[in-house]
C-alpha cells in the first residue's frame, strides 16, 4: 500500500506530554492566585463573644416551701447563697440543671413521687425567676445522695430540688466522681 503523505497520529504517549505539564503549571497557577486572595475585616468594636459556660459537678440541694407561690424568694435566696459561698458572681453564674425530687408516702411507689414532682414544674418555673429556663428533670425519692451527703425528701408533698450551677470563669477543678 503506497502513503500519499498523510500520517496517522501515533498514539503513544510522546505528542501528549506537554500538554499535561501545560495543564498541572495551569492548575498550580490559579491555586496560588486564588490562594493570594486575602480579605480582612475588623471585628465591630461593640461586639462581644458570648460568655462560656461550664455546668459544675457541685451540686447542692434546695427544700421547696410548702407555699411555693408566697415563699419563691426562699428558693432563689437558697440559690443565691451557695453562688456567694462558692466566691462567684451573679454574673459569672447560674442555675443549668435541677432535679426536683418529689416525695411519697409508705404505701406509694417512687413512681407517685415523680408524677407530683413533674405537677410542681410549672409552680417552681412561674415562682422564680433563676428557675424559668432552667433545664428540670424529675424523680421519686425519700432520700438522695447529693454532693456525698445524703438528703432527706420526705413523704408525699415534700420536694427537694437537686441543683447544678453553671460558671463563666476560670476552668473548674471539681472531683465529679462522687
Amino acid at each position: 500500500m503506497r502513503n500519499f503523505g498523510f500520517r496517522r497520529p501515533s498514539s503513544g504517549g510522546e505528542d501528549g506530554t506537554g500538554w499535561i505539564y501545560a495543564d498541572l503549571f495551569l492548575a498550580l497557577t490559579i491555586v496560588g492566585l486564588g490562594s493570594a486572595v486575602v480579605t480582612s475585616s475588623s471585628p465591630a468594636a461593640e461586639s462581644k463573644a458570648p460568655k462560656t459556660f461550664q455546668l459544675s459537678c457541685a451540686e447542692f440541694p434546695v427544700r421547696v416551701p410548702a407555699n411555693i407561690k408566697g415563699n419563691a424568694a426562699a428558693i432563689d435566696n437558697s440559690i443565691n447563697q451557695e453562688i456567694a459561698k462558692r466566691g462567684w458572681s451573679a454574673e459569672s453564674s447560674k442555675p443549668g440543671l435541677v432535679i426536683v425530687m418529689g416525695g411519697f408516702n409508705g404505701n406509694e411507689s417512687p413512681g407517685d413521687g415523680d408524677g407530683r414532682a413533674k405537677s410542681i414544674t410549672p409552680a417552681l418555673r412561674a415562682a422564680s425567676p433563676q428557675l424559668a429556663s432552667v433545664e428540670m428533670r424529675t424523680a421519686g425519692a425519700r432520700s438522695v445522695s447529693v454532693n456525698g451527703q445524703q438528703t432527706s425528701v420526705g413523704g408525699a408533698g415534700s420536694y427537694v430540688l437537686v441543683v447544678y450551677l453553671l460558671y463563666s470563669g476560670p476552668a473548674l477543678t471539681e472531683d465529679c466522681t462522687r
